[in-house]
């Protein structure tokens, strides 16, 4: 298949056009409307829009959405948390393919089951592309002052603890 070409003239301030020279010199063999054509076609790989797959057949979670069904028996408990949480997963262009959900079920399955609902409902609530696993705070209860002075002392009762 032979494709039609057209010619254009371009006007190039003397940088530019000392800056094409060299590059031609450099590669050898290209010319400078092949260095031009190739920092084009650069130009457009680097624009083009992501590409779906249309064949969803070969892979389950490829879709925004996923069904129950594919989340594994021992994570069913969480199933319909995970369902919420997989679109958004696939808007923030994360990689949603099965070996990712493996990667990903393996994970939670580190986690107790309290803290694997925290992790995905923050997730969610956040907008997160992955789960993390929710941090203890650092910041303790507030101690029990257990020092003699913070007794108090009754004329009636004496000290009360």
């Amino acid at each position: 298949m032979k494709v039609k070409k057209e010619h254009f003239s371009l006007y190039l301030e003397p940088d530019m056009i000392e800056w094409l020279k060299f590059e031609a010199e450099k590669d050898g063999e290209i010319k400078t409307s092949g260095i031009v054509r190739n920092l084009i076609r650069k130009a457009m790989k680097a624009k083009a829009p992501r590409k779906f797959s249309t064949d969803l057949t070969n892979d389950p979670f490829s879709n925004p959405v996923i069904n129950g069904r594919l989340i594994p028996d021992d994570l069913k408990d969480h199933a319909h948390l995970i369902c919420e949480w997989w679109p958004i997963r696939y808007k923030k262009k994360a990689t949603c393919s099965t070996k990712v959900a493996e990667r990903i079920f393996s994970k939670l399955r580190t986690f107790t089951p309290e803290d694997r609902k925290k992790a995905l409902e923050g997730a969610i609530a956040g907008g997160w592309m992955n789960i993390y696993e929710i941090k203890q705070s650092k910041i303790a209860e507030e101690p029990k002052n257990n020092h003699p002075q913070n007794r108090i002392f009754t004329a009636k009762g004496g000290f009360i603890n």
